[in-house]
């Protein structure tokens, strides 16, 4: 829709308007427009409420191009005030799409020298689920996504999501840049994906230099929604899933609680005898009175009981509207999460508002986002009590714990000791809180002073205010092992970020040459804050309260503050709409590094050719209807380090210097002043083609980064009074290849399929290293040298020409060095999706594949050491002579076993459970991750009622099967243990798969 206002002046006249989508009526932005008779005029570029400036004469001819529509032509005749134009979609374009480019200026995808992925809002919901991110799985060539479940966080999972590969040696700095409207933000786990159009994933630092640093591993670009003009439109939709446990480590059931084969009322290890159906005694008299439980194991997975069926229920309620001048949109959602551990809960409530207004010249926009998030779960210690407790308990009669008189309560619990208390009592008894506050707003202003000069300043205010809480009860009992030292730990957390950027814009148009010019200012400014105080001796069972305790308080304060200055630049070049190139520079200044090494620059350049546009085969081929060739080259600075490293702080000590008397000593890591940023050097190049009228498209694309001079804290002799310092060492090396292909099968009225295939090779190595050619990361994960980053090393069975070895009484040997099994990575990622629509009817689903790696488990073996691994059954718990193994003699020679035998009791398995590699397993899997059938109301029924516009119903599943390797017994390959790689905690809950239903309104 084109709104045109025209001023005379003379011969000249001043041309105004708002482009907007002739379907939706949504604002375009990135439209082109020109003036037919003048190409010298400028190309003006519509922004993101669809407006434009451009000066021409009367009686011209005003041309409107945008990719993926039809062209339009409007005379000037100065009789067409707030005239609406709309521009129809073009099925002919598909291979050409508009993305959001860094600061979210919008662009050709032509014109990028870069690899960029755009997911539309269909798509990022197919799933319906509450994190946008999570959203993004197997979506996006090159991107992998995992939820991780931190110690609070079972029913809002924590998410690492790596780009191409890893970059730094420091674990915590491989996100990639998320950006929201053109503000960037240090988070957005909390935005609502019913709210976002779109997310553009510019891949690597060659997409996002602009962004200096942060952009490093890339940037996520969200566009979130805006007004429509016309009729207001108002939606509402609701969506209802249940969420259940599977992928549990499978547990055995023929033996029950006990030790040495004798069964004990009072053992929570399963070393007893075999079950056998009878009533036996279950724990210690209660009140003179003791219990009894049937010894036998159900049919069904009993600690499939401890768990509860979770249900997570979306409402979100929208309403937009707008004019020729102004726009709005306006969201509410509501979220209430029932977890799968008992009494684990969560909500959130957002609201958005989204608003645009044009006063001649000026531009405005305006968003506002606020979310009130409520968490309340339990902490670690249920799931680990469960697995490694007999497969008799009931887990079902163990939720009925409050009862003084019932053996479930925790001061009758059958077994005392404080690691196999009744899990549901654990859950209830320690509990984390939380109350989270996230606001984030921006405030944009733009003013044309001409068609090829524009001024615009952007400002972004984020917020995130968190007070936390976590709760244990105290318990006391006669029995010192049951006893609970009741505990309070108060936390508050604040941060704050303000950004800004002033950016001036240049366009013009010199004969067949196009050419952009942008100049930026950036200045960030990041506050955080964070307050705990603990009290772990509270006096009282039912009062949390520090003041109500024995000993000294805990806790204390961390205050920091960040700053960095950045100016930037980027020159386009276009010629004939088919040759393109870029050059971007970025300088940065910032407040981590010494002032002496704290500014450094980024330069970078890419180029793109349309070859079908500039050739004439190719041209007029139907076969080939696109084909565009893309490269650029990037060398990024990089800073890791957090504020305030390279301050020699002081702490106080006790007794330090004698007695009483007050002293401080000095840290033992040495301030390095001559520490520098870490350089990233990137290549990238690609192919994209469309065949057959862009029914099928084609992207390959090669990447190389060479990270070098990183920063770490790296061990130095203890000579110079320190234990280590910050080094500039370390050198990470990435190859990238990316397939994507997308289609349309079936293109009609009736019927349409289309489909979508990625797939990722992404080979990471570790190269220099700062002192020898490895260094631990995290338990049995490495870096070494010329190995793929991270390396799996573990120790394995002592081994004599492939047989294993065994000592003179039969027990295995961990070998004397370790071995290496592989990456912790998966090099390899496929994703397949596809929506099939036939009339009202409509069926989507994603498929994810990850290949290649390793991953290893704690769990397994505390299960060995319990007994409930089904492996101790093996041999039905009685010596064996185990096969294809060698005894080990005195003299260090070996001979063939064949009368040594095992004794197969708990310490010989707990042993054998010892040994590394038996935790291991290959971590391949694909997996059907999304599935969607809905069915949407036809026309004629909605016309018949004057209720709504639009109305559809559809089910939905999340996690629907997975095949794994069949050495994986341990679990969900894709579900992480916080930021780590390939590693299974002891403490983190199985996954879960769901289904629900969804339905969706518009009025």
């Amino acid at each position: 829709m084109l709104c045109v206002g025209i001023t005379f002046a003379q011969q000249h006249v001043t041309v105004r308007g708002r482009i907007t989508d002739g379907e939706s009526g949504a604002p375009l932005e990135g439209a082109s427009v020109k003036i037919k008779e003048n190409p010298r005029s400028g190309t003006p570029v519509s922004g993101s409420t669809g407006g434009f400036l451009i000066r021409a004469h009367q009686g011209q001819i005003l041309q409107v191009n945008m990719l993926g529509y039809a062209n339009k032509e409007i005379p000037i005749d100065g009789q067409n005030h707030d005239v609406v134009i709309k521009l129809d979609r073009s099925v002919n374009e598909l291979t050409e799409v508009v993305v959001t480019g860094a600061l979210g200026i919008k662009r050709s995808s032509r014109e990028l020298g870069t690899s960029a992925q755009s997911v539309n809002n269909e798509e990022l919901n197919l799933g319906k689920v509450v994190n946008p991110l999570l959203a993004l799985s197997s979506k996006v060539a090159g991107l992998r996504i995992n939820a991780t479940d931190q110690t609070t966080g079972k029913t809002d999972p924590g998410i690492q999501i790596r780009m191409r590969g890893t970059r730094s040696l420091n674990r915590s700095k491989n996100d990639p840049i998320y950006v929201v409207d053109g503000v960037p933000l240090p988070n957005i786990t909390r935005i609502n994906p019913n709210d976002i159009a779109d997310i553009t994933v510019l891949k690597g630092a060659n997409a996002a230099a602009l962004y200096g640093s942060e952009g490093v591993n890339g940037a996520i670009m969200i566009t979130t929604k805006s007004g429509k003009t016309g009729a207001g439109e108002v939606n509402f939709s609701n969506s209802t899933t249940f969420a259940n446990v599977f992928l549990l480590p499978p547990a055995q059931k023929a033996f029950g609680q006990g030790q040495n084969g004798v069964y004990s009322a009072v053992s929570a290890e399963s070393w007893g005898d075999r079950f056998n159906g009878e009533m036996r005694d279950f724990g210690l008299p209660i009140n003179g009175i003791q219990p009894t439980k049937l010894y036998a194991a159900p049919a069904r997975d009993n600690r499939l009981d401890f768990f509860d069926t979770g249900v997570t229920v979306q409402n979100d309620l929208s309403f937009s509207g707008g004019d020729a001048k102004s726009s709005y949109f306006l969201s509410l959602q509501d979220v209430r999460l029932k977890g799968v551990i008992p009494h684990d809960k969560s909500s959130r409530t957002g609201v958005r508002f989204n608003g645009t207004r044009s006063f001649d010249k000026l531009t405005t926009s305006f968003n506002a986002n606020y979310v009130l998030f409520k968490n309340n779960t339990t902490s670690d210690g249920p799931w680990l009590s469960v697995y490694t407790q007999p497969a008799n308990i009931d887990y079902n009669e163990a939720r009925e714990w409050e009862d003084p008189s019932s053996p479930n309560h925790p001061l009758n619990w059958y077994n005392p000791v404080a690691g196999t208390r009744n899990p549901i009592f654990m859950a209830n008894n320690n509990r984390n809180t939380a109350n989270q506050h996230t606001l984030n707003s921006k405030l944009e202003f733009t003013y044309d002073f001409t068609d090829w000069f524009s001024v615009t300043n952007r400002t972004g205010y984020y917020l995130q205010a968190e007070a936390g809480r976590v709760t244990n009860k105290k318990l006391v009992s006669n029995i010192a092992t049951r006893n609970i030292n009741g505990t309070l730990n108060d936390s508050g957390r604040d941060f704050t970020r303000l950004n800004n950027d002033f950016m001036l814009n240049f366009r013009k148009e010199f004969g067949e040459f196009t050419t952009r010019l942008l100049l930026g200012h950036n200045i960030r400014m990041d506050d955080a804050k964070l307050i705990n105080v603990q009290a772990n001796n509270l006096l009282f069972e039912d009062i949390f309260n520090q003041g109500s305790r024995t000993g000294e308080l805990s806790g204390g304060s961390t205050i920091t503050q960040y700053r960095s200055l950045s100016t930037y630049g980027e020159f386009t070049m276009g010629y004939r709409n088919y040759l393109f190139l870029t050059l971007v520079g970025r300088n940065d200044r910032v407040s981590t590094l010494d002032p002496s090494n704290n500014s450094y620059f980024t330069p970078g350049v890419s180029a793109s050719f349309v070859f079908t546009d500039a050739i004439a085969g190719p041209k007029n081929s139907k076969m080939l209807n696109y084909g565009r060739i893309y490269g650029s080259y990037n060398r990024t600075g990089n800073v890791t380090l957090d504020p305030y490293r390279l301050n020699l702080t002081y702490s106080q000590t006790n007794g330090f210097p004698y007695g009483s008397l007050v002293g401080f000593t000095p840290s033992l890591i040495e301030p390095n002043s001559r520490l520098k940023p870490e350089f990233v050097t990137s290549y990238e190049g690609g192919l994209q083609l469309g065949f057959l009228d862009s029914r099928l498209n084609a992207d390959i694309t090669y990447a190389y980064s060479d990270s070098d001079g990183q920063i770490f804290n790296a061990g130095i002799s203890r000579a110079t009074g320190f234990n280590s310092t910050y080094v500039n060492a370390g050198r990470m090396i990435n190859n990238t290849l990316e397939v994507m292909l997308n289609g349309s099968a079936i293109r009609s009225q009736d019927i349409d399929l289309q489909f979508g295939i990625n797939f990722t090779f992404t080979d990471t190595k570790a190269k220099d290293l700062y002192a020898g050619n490895e260094f631990n990361i995290f338990r049995q994960a490495y870096a070494i040298k010329d190995e793929p980053y991270p390396t799996l090393r573990m120790t394995d069975f002592e081994r004599h020409e492939g047989k294993i070895v065994l000592d003179q009484s039969g027990n295995v040997l961990p070998s004397e060095e370790e071995v290496i099994l592989g990456t912790m990575v998966p090099p390899y990622l496929f994703g397949f999706n596809t929506q099939f629509r036939y009339k009202e009817f409509s069926i989507g689903f994603q498929v994810d594949s990850r290949l290649g790696s390793w991953m290893y488990s704690e769990v397994i073996p505390r299960m060995y050491s319990a007994g409930t691994h089904p492996e101790t059954v093996k041999y039905d718990r009685q010596p064996f002579l185990m096969p294809n193994t060698v005894i080990k003699q005195d003299d260090g020679t070996f001979t063939e076993n064949t009368n040594v035998l095992s004794q197969g009791d708990k310490d010989w398995w707990t042993k054998y459970g010892a040994i590394q590699t038996t935790t291991a397993a290959k971590a391949d899997y694909l997996k059907l991750r999304e599935l969607y059938i809905g069915y949407a109301l036809p026309n004629s029924v909605v016309q018949r009622q004057g209720v709504f516009k639009k109305a559809s119903i559809g089910l939905v599943g999340n996690n629907v099967f997975i095949i794994k390797h069949s050495s994986n017994q341990i679990g969900d390959p894709e579900a992480l243990y916080n930021q780590t790689d390939g590693y299974s905690s002891f403490r983190q809950i199985p996954t879960s798969r769901s289904f629900g239903f969804n339905i969706n309104m518009t009025f």
